[in-house]
């Protein structure tokens, strides 16, 4: 049974800083953002992009390197959180085409059909009622738009494991493999199955092993 049942949807402060340091000095996590960022790279060279539960930020910022001309905006349910992004812009030097806010992905306050494409990287196993956050990214969707989301997965095979090993070390390998199986993560069939509730109003997906002990879930609105 995974603990996120019993805990808030954001990250708690003063957890959201040992979070941003682990996200900025890990080589697994930065890696993970620049493929992610070279998806979207793939996939829109301009107009407007979301991140749902964008934490310190650090995704929104490597996609405006890669595109200029899009407006990425990435929430988040802590305040703590957000300001550690608003920050991280800052030095990036990119605050123009990178915005920050508080919001809840339950119900947000966007309108229908605004941005062209939805991204969200680890946040989904924190969601109490994930349907429900799928129906609002489909909403503020553009038509024919498009939204990735990410997942570790927890039933990767051992070859992911050697995998990790050998690229980032023993040590992360490890910190890795605990992450997934005790706290953060789920299996591909839970992936799956939340995705194809009648509930969700997401019809279209797709979902792949991208990179080891990491899902990709493509939707199509």
């Amino acid at each position: 049974m995974r603990i996120e049942k019993y805990l808030p949807e954001e990250i708690p402060f003063p957890s959201t800083r040992f979070y941003a340091y682990l996200a900025r000095r890990s080589p697994f996590t930065r890696d993970w953002y620049i493929y992610v960022a070279k998806t979207v790279a793939s996939k829109i060279m301009e107009g407007r992009i979301l991140d749902v539960g964008t934490g310190p930020g650090y995704l929104p910022i490597e996609i405006a390197r890669l595109i200029d001309k899009v407006e990425i905006i990435g929430i988040d349910l802590s305040p703590d959180m957000i300001r550690i992004a608003k920050k991280n812009a800052q030095k990036a030097g990119i605050t123009g085409r990178v915005r920050f806010e508080v919001e809840d992905a339950n119900h947000m306050r966007y309108e229908d059909s605004v941005f062209d494409l939805v991204v969200s990287t680890g946040s989904f196993h924190h969601w109490k009622e994930p349907i429900r956050v799928l129906n609002e990214i489909y909403r503020v969707l553009k038509p024919r738009g498009q939204a990735l989301i990410y997942e570790l997965r927890k039933d990767a095979p051992k070859e992911d494991l050697e995998w990790l090993k050998e690229r980032y070390g023993s040590l992360i390998a490890i910190f890795v493999y605990k992450l997934v199986s005790f706290h953060s993560a789920l299996t591909m069939e839970e992936f799956r199955k939340t995705l194809g509730s009648p509930q969700n109003k997401f019809k279209r997906f797709s979902i792949e092993e991208c990179s080891p002990f990491i899902m990709e879930a493509t939707l199509l609105k």
